[in-house]
């Protein structure tokens, strides 16, 4: 009869102390994810501080590149565009064209992650934002080593809402 009452009381709190540990490390890491299109939004969640930061992207068919925007932490009114890249990317700039329109832009960017993505910040209002609103494809050329032009293009399809849920507070 002891032995059985021992084994409740322990399996008891073993239930506990399971769920407390599940709350706290599956909460260290909360995200949300919305569809937008061919978009996604992610909001996550800093356990720490309790900030909340978004980023939205989309990728290739082909599963190359990816595209992400998020609201720099710099304060103004500011938007990192992140162009990943599965491959090492060899410049230091990137081209873009949207709707095959004849413009082609220059635009010159910082290396980052391990030198697999160029980061560029432009204000939220600025003429490409406005440009990928109303456009159905946006195509990002980039060489990568060894000496490969990329021609990533991304659908534009829900990007105009998802910039809306990215800037709204």
């Amino acid at each position: 009869m002891m032995i059985k009452i021992t084994f409740e009381v322990f399996s008891g709190r073993l239930l506990i102390v399971t769920f407390i540990s599940m709350l706290v490390f599956c909460s260290s890491s909360f995200a949300a994810q919305l569809k937008f299109g061919d978009w996604v939004g992610i909001a996550e969640t800093d356990p720490l501080t309790a900030k909340e930061s978004k980023k939205i992207g989309t990728f290739t068919q082909d599963g190359v590149s990816t595209l992400w925007l998020s609201v720099s932490d710099s304060g103004e009114q500011k938007i990192q565009l992140a162009l990943e890249s599965k491959k090492i990317i060899a410049s230091d700039y990137f081209s873009y064209r949207i709707d095959n329109v004849d413009t082609l832009t220059i635009s010159s960017a910082i290396k980052g992650c391990e030198s697999s993505c160029l980061i560029e910040y432009l204000p939220q209002k600025s003429e490409l934002i406005e440009s990928m609103k109303s456009g159905l494809r946006i195509k990002f050329e980039y060489d990568s080593y060894p000496e490969i032009t990329q021609n990533s293009t991304f659908s534009l399809r829900g990007f105009t809402k998802a910039f809306k849920w990215l800037v709204s507070r």
